[in-house]
């Protein structure tokens, strides 16, 4: 093998032979090259291609935080530095040839074409391609090595075999592209890429060189020309300059293949880049930490594509949690963009697909090369833990993260959750092992994305890549080495489950807690509350553990997810064994717990399963809404649960109203037979989704529906998005619900240096159109985020759920949002509305007035986006009640306040502490 940081002696001789084998050109199973087509590329047969890639970072570049060597070595240069100065040189050179024989193998890609992968990104350093600039016989000259080429032999052919793409990226370009080393390898005691001539003309040459190989290869879709560079060039002219040089080199020997530009500053200001200069050219960003909700999200990217009709392809990405590259895959697939992931493997990583087992040892390494040890380890074990590494990297010896891949692939696509292991009950089940799926279905967790580095999204960094986090821990007692920690309000984990027999049940819990005040959990069964809720036990440590036994839960074989969900937060789990105690006959009914269904169901739930054919009659139950009587109009057992009963009512309720329901009769029986007993103004949880009220404020961005228009930062008031680049025959659709029939004056905030104008219709809940509430001229204000108001009068609305869908006739112009409040008179507006002061406040909002009597039935405030911050009931106002909002982040809000007849007064408030 040759040393890459060496002279070879008599390349000068070996050079013919050398040049032969880096230039034999292969045959490919692919008939035609992959190729841009306006918008998109297209393979062989035309077809549009949706690149799904693995950039192989590690391999050919170290980059020292995959090798938890960042805090001491970055670059890969100081990390073979410091190896060398502990093992000696040869030993050093052993360890490289393993590292490049044994990072990426036959079996690696074997795994990706599996996995669902059908390209590979290799990350190449130039260095095992030509020497650097500073070892070169002549000055100028361009030595070529055969490693590197060698590695790319053997990569094509696995690729082949798996008829999978290739696309070259040049990492590490000579000097280095960037000031951050790591990336690069760039060393700043040497001329960069961009001070030296030398190192630019040796990064021309070997791109002439890798297209003189390939240049009739169609399994190679083309060449990725530098990565990420990140130095200080204006106007991107030297940076351009560059690329044109590289096209004209490669150009010159293969005009076949797909040309992948990066912008600056890690690959995405493309200053000076537009437009394009070659025909078979991709625009290529990069996007890691930010985030991926909506299509504005990546906006800069899909501009390019749109501006200038080239591909746009996502070069790199990764390094997050499985909820974000699960969102992030479906938003670039949904706009037909595909993307490569990074990296395929790190030392002891969740993130990735594999994990490197760290060697036993490694960590004394790491504490010497940190300073946290003075003496170093002997030379042979030193070269032994090092040389278990190069072992330990094969595919076969790495750890597989599962999870990982089925969140970029099956996820995207299926919402569903399956089985991360049998879980059996009677049963141990394992907290750690929750069923594997998205956020939101498997499980949910407060924490969920990585939007600014370093890792925040996983507080244990142990087991999955999910929000939930995971630590390992020392208990042994039904243990499987791993705990749940770091719990907050409302996060639950679901888990499949087989049942083998019908019965009463006991779960034993080993759980505990550091004394967190209101640590506690309850059971769900298939979406029915099955337990009450128990507090943690005080076992004074995070790692002590407690076994608390929850009593008579029943299960039947028809059951299928047992949901575990905390309260408050702050319950360290590790597992729970579920055992039988006896016959579902021997347990007493009882109501445990009742929600929202739908806007006018309420689903009940009980400790077992009821008869269909014995629910009782109708008028056995009352739905109390606000204090105000409504009676059932249906009962039905639920099809999902036979716990459940939902109770329909004629009345549309909302995620601001206060439910109770009661129960009165004797006929509701469970299916042993058994008579349930009457239960009084049992509180309804309610779970309605969050909508836009009127009277009240709609900010423009949160349509169900929209077509053509784009989202950006504003600098208005209150800061959030606004809606731009809008034009005519663009639309937008809102949930709404109307609370008070009549007219409204409809306030638009809105700026733009030309005229708008729009329509504005009311439509039911299926689309179907019912009226025009008004037509709307706003007037330009001067400046895209010069902002003004401008009313409107609506034609009468009846209360009720509706979408409103706001059309646009003149355009271009901005929206940041719209509010509507209700038109009586003067005289009326003094009698029903409160005083509501100081506006905006400071630490205190004061609601006062007789509001027609002295109390109110609640008092609400929400975000404009309609979540609900802070609710009181009955209160007194006429004296003025005072709320506390010290705790609120400042910004714009809703208050609502209601009457005792339901009336309600909604009004914008602003905190500024």
């Amino acid at each position: 093998m040759i040393n890459i940081r060496s002279k070879p002696t008599l390349l000068a001789l070996l050079l013919p032979v050398l040049l032969f084998l880096a230039t034999a050109p292969h045959l490919s199973a692919q008939q035609a090259f992959v190729k841009t087509q306006g918008k998109v590329l297209v393979d062989g047969q035309g077809d549009t291609l949706l690149v799904r890639s693995m950039g192989l970072g590690g391999w050919m570049v170290q980059e020292g935080y995959m090798l938890q060597t960042a805090s001491f070595a970055n670059a890969q240069y100081k990390i073979r530095d410091t190896i060398e100065d502990l093992i000696g040189a040869a030993a050093t050179d052993a360890f490289y040839d393993a590292w490049l024989e044994n990072h990426i193998s036959k079996n690696d890609i074997d795994s990706l074409a599996k996995w669902g992968f059908n390209t590979v990104r290799p990350a190449l350093h130039y260095n095992l391609f030509t020497l650097p600039i500073e070892d070169e016989p002549v000055t100028g000259q361009q030595t070529w090595l055969t490693k590197g080429f060698e590695l790319l032999d053997s990569l094509y052919s696995w690729c082949e075999d798996n008829h999978m793409y290739i696309i070259l990226d040049l990492h590490a370009a000579p000097g280095g592209q960037g000031y951050d080393s790591g990336i690069s390898d760039y060393d700043p005691t040497k001329p960069s890429l961009w001070e030296s001539s030398a190192n630019r003309d040796k990064t021309v040459a070997l791109w002439k060189k890798l297209a003189e190989k390939y240049a009739q290869d169609t399994l190679v879709i083309g060449y990725d020309l530098i990565n990420e560079p990140n130095w200080n060039l204006p106007g991107g002219s030297a940076l351009r300059a560059l690329y044109e040089e590289i096209t004209d080199s490669i150009r010159a020997v293969d005009t076949n293949h797909v040309l992948f530009i990066e912008g600056n500053w890690f690959a995405n200001d493309f200053t000076g880049l537009t437009p394009p200069w070659d025909n078979n050219m991709v625009y290529s960003p990069h996007k890691y930490w930010s985030p991926v909700f909506s299509p504005s999200d990546i906006g800069y990217v899909t501009v390019l594509r749109d501006t200038y009709n080239v591909p746009v392809w996502l070069g790199e990405t990764g390094e997050n949690s499985n909820a974000w590259f699960t969102d992030f895959i479906g938003l670039l697939e949904s706009e037909g963009i595909g993307w490569s992931w990074w990296p395929p493997k790190k030392v002891e990583t969740i993130n990735a697909p594999l994990s490197i087992n760290k060697p036993i040892g490694y960590n004394a390494l790491l504490d010497y090369w940190n300073g946290n040890t003075s003496t170093a380890p002997p030379t042979s074990i030193s070269t032994g833990i090092l040389n278990q590494l190069a072992t330990n990297l094969k595919a076969e010896n790495c750890h597989f993260n599962k999870d990982v891949i089925d969140a970029m692939f099956r996820q995207v696509y299926d919402k569903t959750s399956v089985p991360w292991t049998t879980h059996n009950v009677p049963g141990l089940i394992h907290a750690p092992n929750y069923d594997m799926g998205p956020l939101g279905v498997a499980y949910n967790d407060t924490d969920s994305y990585q939007l600014n580095p370093p890792p925040s999204w996983n507080s244990g960094w142990q087991y999955r890549n999910d929000g939930v986090d995971i630590e390992t821990t020392q208990e042994v007692f039904n243990s499987n080495g791993y705990k749940v920690g770091f719990t907050e309000d409302n996060e639950w984990m679901n888990y499949t489950i087989n049942v083998s027999a019908d019965s009463v049940y006991e779960i034993r819990v080993r759980q505990g807690t550091n004394g967190a005040s209101g640590a506690s959990f309850y059971f769900e069964i298939d979406g029915a509350k099955a337990t009450d809720l128990y507090y943690a036990s005080n076992t004074g440590s995070w790692d002590l553990f407690s076994t608390k036994i929850i009593p008579d839960v029943v299960f039947t074989t028809q059951d299928q997810i047992l949901r575990f969900v905390t309260e408050g937060g702050g319950t360290n789990l590790v597992s729970f064994d579920i055992q039988a105690t006896g016959p579902i006959s021997a347990l007493s009914p009882k109501f445990m717990h009742a929600r929202t269904n739908d806007f006018d169901k309420v689903e009940v739930h009980f400790n077992k399963p009821i008869d269909s054919t014995s629910l009782g009659a109708v008028t056995d139950y009352s739905i109390f809404i606000n204090g105000t009587y409504h009676p059932a109009i249906q009962l039905e057992r639920s099809p999902k649960n036979a716990r459940t009963l939902i109770v329909q009512i004629g009345q549309t309720m909302t995620f601001l109203d206060e439910i109770e329901i009661t129960y009165s009769g004797s006929g509701l029986q469970t299916a042993d037979g058994a008579t349930v007993p009457v239960f009084t103004l049992e509180d309804v949880e309610n779970t309605l989704p969050q909508f836009n009220v009127i009277p009240g404020r709609i900010q423009a961005e949160s349509y169900v529906e929209e077509q053509g228009t784009s989202l950006e930062q504003t600098s208005d008031v209150g800061g959030g998005q606004n809606i731009g680049y809008l034009d005519v025959g663009d639309y937008l659709v809102y949930d709404v619900t109307v609370f008070h029939a009549g007219t409204y004056e409809v306030d638009y905030r809105h700026a733009s240096e030309s005229n708008g104008a729009l329509n504005m219709e009311l439509r039911d809940t299926l689309g179907n159109f019912i009226s025009i509430l008004h037509a709307a001229s706003l007037s330009a204000t001067g400046g895209w985020q010069d902002w003004s108001n401008t009313t409107h009068m609506t034609s009468y609305m009846d209360a009720g759920r509706y979408k409103l869908r706001v059309s646009i006739t003149q355009a271009p112009f901005n929206l940041n949002w719209f509010q509507f409040n209700l038109a009586f008179n003067q005289a009326e507006n003094q009698l029903q509305a409160p005083s509501i002061y100081p506006n905006p406040a400071h630490s205190h909002l004061t609601i006062g007035g007789e509001f027609q009597g002295s109390k109110a039935r609640g008092i609400y405030l929400y975000s404009t986006q309609g979540e609900l911050i802070e609710r009181v009931h009955d209160v007194e106002i006429g004296n003025g009640y005072s709320l506390d909002v010290r705790s609120i982040p400042n910004g714009t809000y809703m208050l609502t306040v209601i009457r005792f007849d339901g009336y309600r007064h909604t009004t914008p408030v602003i905190i500024a502490h």
